[in-house]
């Protein structure tokens, strides 16, 4: 059933997680009942991630815990822009790594990282910096190079996705004034903040996504890289 008659001649590969720190292990010899599967434990992980990393990028957005503590307020307009960079940059770059294994028919699970999340919020606590290793999609199950590359290569992709759809609104209200300034603002901080992730995990170094991506194909490698470059740089706007 996830076999790539295609692609016959390569090795296969078997994933799952065992890391302390990462949660329980997923099912090896589970497979997905639909084409998007989540168990009750994942779901879990999952929330407590999307917590975790919306107030440390909030407290790093507001300059650290100290600023915060002389001036609330200030957290009623970086947690709305936390949210929403977590919620596409982090949660469905995620998610199409998920969504891309279980279509190789292979059993995959989110799981986080319990101590990168608290580094995460004690950096933003007391630094003002967000450095974050909140977790990854473990995948279980036989697959190939190519189709290990496609699985690593869907996550950036979708950041490029979605900051593609989001600059037009960016650009639309680039010049307007009064409530629209809010909008214009939360479209260029998701447009930055997607295609700075893109970036940074095609890095090709373990465990970062570009690593699997050029293993398996240097042209897609490439030409992610520069699908973010010619974003950044051929806007008609400044998005910087």
């Amino acid at each position: 059933m996830w076999s790539d008659p295609s692609r016959r001649n390569q090795n296969f590969q078997i994933r799952y997680a065992v890391s302390e720190g990462w949660g329980d292990p997923i099912q090896v010899n589970r497979r997905p009942t639909s084409k998007m599967a989540f168990s009750d434990y994942e779901k879990k992980e999952i929330k407590e991630s999307i917590g975790f990393l919306t107030v440390a990028f909030a407290l790093a957005l507001s300059g650290g815990l100290y600023t915060v503590m002389n001036d609330y307020s200030i957290l009623l307009r970086t947690l709305p822009m936390a949210f929403a960079a977590v919620m596409t940059g982090f949660l469905l770059h995620e998610i199409a790594h998920k969504w891309m294994a279980q279509q190789y028919g292979c059993w995959a699970e989110y799981r986080g990282n319990k101590r990168g999340l608290y580094f995460a919020l004690a950096m933003s606590a007391f630094l003002g910096v967000l450095l974050a290793a909140p977790g990854a999609v473990m995948v279980s199950g036989r697959i190939t190079d190519r189709q290990n590359g496609i699985i690593a290569a869907v996550g950036p992709i979708t950041n490029i996705v979605i900051a593609l759809v989001v600059l037009p609104v960016y650009i639309l209200t680039n010049s307007m004034e009064g409530q629209i300034t809010t909008i214009n603002e939360l479209a260029r901080f998701i447009v930055l903040i997607n295609l700075i992730l893109a970036g940074f995990n095609m890095i090709p170094i373990q465990p970062l996504d570009g690593s699997k991506v050029i293993a398996w194909n240097k042209g897609a490698y490439f030409g992610i890289i520069l699908a973010v470059l010619a974003i950044f740089y051929l806007s008609p706007v400044d998005i910087i």
